[in-house]
């Protein structure tokens, strides 16, 4: 099981958005103070519940897209994005926290020009060196 699967990631990013999670629940004494008790442990760990109301849901009625978007349909555009743009595979694999490779090579499959940037990379290698 990889670190995201397991809510076990130690991203900068996670750290800093479990730090404002762990605030929020906290009262002023200092302790736990949740409005409603955990349904799983959450050290380290942000709920998908709560991670939902308190920044998804709100992120997406400020961006007024007009369109539904999952936390998913993100994940999956941003790591399309980083493919397109030649990021190299396992580096992609490894920020998705995938424990296969040939996951995120799913994510191959939208990408009409894949050919082609990897064209330029090959190019910009084979010059750079002269």
């Amino acid at each position: 099981m990889s670190a995201y699967n397991s809510g076990k990631c130690r991203c900068q990013y996670c750290r800093a958005a479990f730090a404002v999670y762990r605030a929020k629940r906290r009262g002023v004494d200092g302790k736990d103070n949740p409005r409603q008790p955990r349904q799983r442990d959450t050290d380290g760990h942000i709920p998908n519940d709560w991670f939902r109301r308190h920044v998804w849901y709100p992120a997406l009625e400020a961006a007024k897209l007009g369109i539904h978007v999952r936390i998913h349909d993100l994940r999956h555009a941003h790591a399309s994005w980083l493919l397109a743009g030649g990021a190299d595979l396992q580096v992609v694999k490894e920020r998705l926290g995938h424990a296969s490779i040939a996951t995120t090579e799913k994510y191959l499959h939208t990408l009409d020009d894949a050919d082609e940037t990897a064209l330029d990379a090959f190019t910009k290698t084979r010059y750079r060196s002269r």
